[in-house]
């Protein structure tokens, strides 16, 4: 049986189908709008050179200072004491310190924790984020002195880890010490006889999986250097290798630290001018969880004032207290108006139905 329609339904009828192809038409613009914007906003943060994080690190090339790099932006700030003996290494960077306001942490680093002997400690302090030293620290690693060179540290949140190694001069292992760097140091784990990974250096904690990751120091010449994830029990849980997407290869790494922000790991790769644009040694190489080369970057990108020729030993991004990575207001816009656009379409094809 046909159903007939009479002049005033299909008057009705093709004033509610003109309003919804306009509605249909105006999801359309939003929907293109919001992708539009979505694209804006992920470019804008690709066009960030370095991490999402802020990331700290300490060099070992004598100027004394504790480097930050974020999205375009290069700063630093004088560690204290300075000068005399080793520059600072172990750096961890505690965000939820003095009720969220932040604290940053590095001690001298070098043979025996950074000590001229194994008999004395290595100094140093804490910093507001904009580097104001608040107190001095001290790394008392004399109940470790079998073991070999100390450069770098991880954060957990609540206590500090440093890595001990290089095997010519001795044992290698990670060893607990509390937030401060304060205690005789407890050890979590030796690595095994194996000379490269007696020869780890870079240390970071993977706030995601709960484990400690280091990298590769390697000095027997095989020109090959991987990053390592550990269980709390000194098992190897996987690794990759230091190499980017053309096939550069870094033996040497170290200021391991990991950004949660995007779930990425950044190093200092010792090797010299990959990027091609005439830059000496100090390059940062980013990589993702399953060992993918991102990026590389040099701080002569982000200020031409910024060291040359320089090595960084400690490095460590934000690990506690950082609040979660958000889209910005044009996506969100974009799908709000869309979803209110689709409640509209709605409610007229309900109006509009013939029964």
């Amino acid at each position: 049986m046909r159903t007939s329609v009479s002049a005033g339904q299909g008057n009705h009828k093709s004033k509610a189908s003109r309003e919804i192809r306009s509605a249909l038409n105006s999801i359309l613009r939003f929907s293109c709008f919001s992708v539009f914007a979505i694209g804006l906003h992920g470019a804008a943060q690709a066009a960030g050179a370095g991490p999402k994080g802020r990331y700290y690190v300490t060099d070992e090339s004598g100027y004394n200072k504790i480097w930050q790099f974020q999205g375009t932006t290069l700063n630093s700030f004088p560690t204290v004491p300075s000068g005399g003996g080793d520059p600072d290494g172990p750096i961890i960077v505690d965000g939820n310190a003095a009720g969220g306001a932040g604290r940053v942490r590095s001690v001298k680093g070098g043979f025996w924790g950074g000590s001229i002997s194994p008999s004395s400690n290595s100094p140093g302090y804490e910093y507001l984020f904009d580097g104001t030293p608040t107190t001095s620290l001290n790394l008392d690693f004399t109940a470790h002195s079998p073991y070999g060179r100390v450069i770098d540290a991880a954060f957990d949140g609540e206590n500090s880890y440093i890595v001990s190694g290089l095997f010519q001069f001795g044992s290698a292992g990670v060893f607990k010490y509390a937030d401060n760097f304060s205690g005789t140091g407890s050890l979590v784990f030796n690595f095994g006889p194996d000379s490269i990974l007696q020869s780890q250096q870079g240390i970071t904690y993977d706030t995601k999986n709960k484990t400690l990751w280091t990298s590769d120091y390697n000095l027997t010449g095989t020109g090959i250097g991987y990053v390592r994830e550990w269980d709390m029990s000194g098992n190897q849980k996987s690794l990759f290798e230091v190499v980017t997407s053309s096939g550069v290869r870094s033996e040497r790494n170290t200021a391991l630290a990991y950004d949660f922000s995007d779930d990425t790991f950044w190093l200092n790769a010792h090797v010299e001018d990959s990027l091609g644009l005439g830059y000496g040694i100090g390059e940062l190489w980013q990589f993702s969880r399953g060992g993918e080369f991102l990026q590389a970057i040099h701080g002569q990108e982000l200020d031409p004032n910024a060291p040359s020729d320089i090595l960084y030993w400690g490095g460590e991004i934000r690990a506690t207290g950082q609040p979660p990575q958000v889209p910005g207001p044009l996506p969100a816009l974009g799908v709000a108006a869309a979803f209110s656009f689709s409640r509209k379409l709605r409610n007229r094809i309900k109006r509009s139905s013939i029964v």
